[in-house]
């Protein structure tokens, strides 16, 4: 047995060698950043992976024990190494990571794909030569000589302080937005970082020198420097009028389609009379960030990762836009949106005393209230961003509004019973609703006493859906699929002055918004492809596809179909019962190239 695990450990090293040198092409497409902490952290996903690696491997052992299986750890890594260079040769070439969708659609139709034949016979020249490779390690292993037993010994003790080295480093420039870290992230496969937010300033705290409690500047992430995204694709042309209109984007948190009704939400549904409503609407995902990301940015959600580790070379061009326009924003928010870069990606042009943070919705709105007060004669355009919890799980609401009963005797009890009777919990959620609907009477009301729905883009909307097990699969809350139970929420408009309402049945997405707003009230003259992926909210396409994505994954729609990229399950949008099959690859392949639109 001593004998077998020293050849496994030999085996072990010499996989992990292999793998490293893959990762080192990846690693050739970082930008050019010559800073000695960028250098160790470069350096430390050696670690991230040959501490992975090693751990995978040692989990194998046991099968090389018997005669029976111990054929199955060469062959895991002969998979291991073909996935590794197929990602890289498809990121090299794609900008995106090889995911199932994707094997499924090269082993069925490589044609349809678009892949020539050489290329094909290329690939089966490269996996037998991985698998000679593989034999070669194997048989190398039986029979290293002693003094390899320190090679090994050293390699692996480094693995240690390499992946805490990683993951110091990270956590600080995650925290401080320092790009020349975090622009790389997106480059490796399966490749996750830790973050936490709490503990950038205490590193910072430990060893100021090294990690200095300074915010990242922008860097120039050309296609020379091998940035990432070209964002936009051509320089954006605006024409900034005299009298700009105001603007107010209004996010309830968790807000599905169906909840917009009279005898939920009154208030809303009476202002969305005279507004225009988007029956058909849907987010970037099934959570909150995809969500935010798609309706700031206008750009499909499986961009954020390229643009996460850039928030301040890459900023929203809406939020930009508005600010070299002259105009002054404001946030008011019951969410912490410091995490995930999310409002250095959205609001890094927002001063200090205009970010209001809270975790009342009741309070935030006075906030909000109090700050349309104190402003007189509107001398200067604003834009407001206002996001409400209260329709989160768990609800909390005034006892006064719980109009709408039974309601659950225990506070998330579906957990212990995914099929539970789904109507005491949905009662709570339309009562927090109801709440939250009391709220926007208030801002509506104060918009209109001081006469401001006369020159301002009202926006009114949901972050995501919410499911309370329509499907009849035990699925609720959101994040776990991308059915319309999770991805489709409310959408109102209302433009300025507008009195007459109107109801848009076409297929509406969180990437329209910023488009729109960028004709209709930034005077951008700029095609929406330049630098957006939707499309004018007046002017919608009469069918479309659409890409999803919740916390780890994502989906495409086509067709009324969804098609998850990384399990392969492939379900109707109104019922995840209902299997499809896959449909026509073209049109998926049109939705991928706009994914890498903004690619370098």
């Amino acid at each position: 047995m001593k004998s077998t695990a020293c050849c496994h450990m030999y085996f072990t090293f010499y996989i992990i060698s292999a793998s490293l040198v893959v990762i080192g092409l990846f690693a050739g497409s970082a930008p050019s950043v010559d800073t000695y902490l960028s250098k160790i952290y470069m350096l430390s996903v050696a670690g991230y992976f040959g501490g992975g690696l090693f751990v995978a491997n040692w989990l194998l052992f046991p099968l090389c024990l018997s005669a029976r299986s111990r054929w199955l750890p060469p062959l895991l890594a002969w998979v291991w190494l073909n996935y590794l260079v197929i990602d890289y040769a498809t990121f090299n070439l794609y900008g995106f990571h090889v995911n199932w969708l994707l094997i499924e659609m090269m082993v069925t139709n490589p044609a349809g794909v678009g892949v020539p034949t050489f290329v094909l016979v290329a690939a089966g020249l490269v996996a037998m030569g991985l698998g000679a490779l593989v034999c070669y390690l194997k048989r190398l292993s039986m029979r290293a000589p002693e003094n390899s037993r320190l090679v090994c010994a050293v390699g692996v003790a480094l693995i240690i302080p390499a992946i805490t080295a990683n993951s110091v480093i990270h956590i600080w420039a995650n925290h401080y937005d320092r790009e020349e870290i975090t622009s790389i992230d997106s480059l490796f496969p399966l490749y996750y970082p830790v973050t936490s937010h709490k503990n950038g300033p205490k590193i910072s705290a430990l060893m100021p020198s090294v990690f200095p409690a300074k915010r990242g500047e922008r860097m120039e992430l050309s296609v020379e420097n091998k940035g990432l995204v070209r964002y936009p694709a051509v320089p954006l042309v605006c024409k900034s009028e005299s009298s700009k209109p105001s603007i107010l984007v209004i996010v309830l948190e968790s807000w599905q389609a169906d909840s917009l009704r009279p005898e939920i939400m009154p208030n809303l549904c009476h202002f969305a009379s005279a507004a225009t409503r988007f029956e058909r609407h849907l987010s970037g995902g099934s959570t909150t960030v995809p969500g935010l990301f798609s309706l700031l940015f206008g750009l499909h959600p499986s961009y954020y990762d390229k643009f996460k580790g850039t928030p301040v070379s890459n900023p929203s061009l809406f939020t930009e836009t508005l600010h070299n326009q002259g105009y002054r924003l404001r946030v008011f928010t019951s969410s912490y949106l410091e995490r995930f870069s999310l409002r250095s990606l959205f609001f890094s042009r927002v001063a200090t005393e205009d970010y209001c943070y809270g975790k009342d919705d009741q309070w935030i709105v006075e906030r909000f209230l109090s700050n349309i007060s104190l402003e007189k004669g509107h001398s200067s355009p604003r834009f407001d961003f206002v996001f409400l919890t209260t329709s989160h799980s768990p609800y909390h609401y005034p006892l006064e509004y719980s109009r709408f009963v039974p309601l659950p005797g225990v506070e998330g009890g579906y957990a212990l019973n995914k099929f539970a009777d789904s109507r005491p919990y949905k009662n709570d959620y339309h009562n927090s609703l109801y709440y939250s609907d009391a709220l926007l009477k208030q801002v509506f009301d104060k918009m209109e006493s001081e006469g401001r729905m006369e020159n301002t883009w009202i926006i009114v909307t949901g972050d995501h859906a919410e499911e309370f097990n329509e499907n009849g699969l035990g699925y609720w809350g959101h994040g776990s699929n991308f059915t319309r139970w999770q991805t489709q929420t409310p959408l109102v408009v209302k433009s300025p002055g507008q009195s007459v309402g109107g109801v848009e049945s076409r297929m509406s997405l969180h990437q329209d918004v910023v488009p729109t707003l960028m004709a209709e009230a930034l005077g951008c003259s700029s095609p929406a492809e330049h630098y957006s992926n939707g499309a004018n909210l007046f002017r919608l396409p009469e069918s479309r596809g659409t890409v999803l994505s919740s916390y780890f994954s994502k989906a495409y729609l086509i067709d009324g179909v969804v098609i998850e990229n990384s399990t392969g399950r492939k379900y109707a949008f109104d019922d995840m019962k209902d299997k499809r099959p896959l449909r026509d690859i073209q049109v998926i392949k049109e939705v991928m190239s706009q994914e890498a639109r903004f690619l370098r």
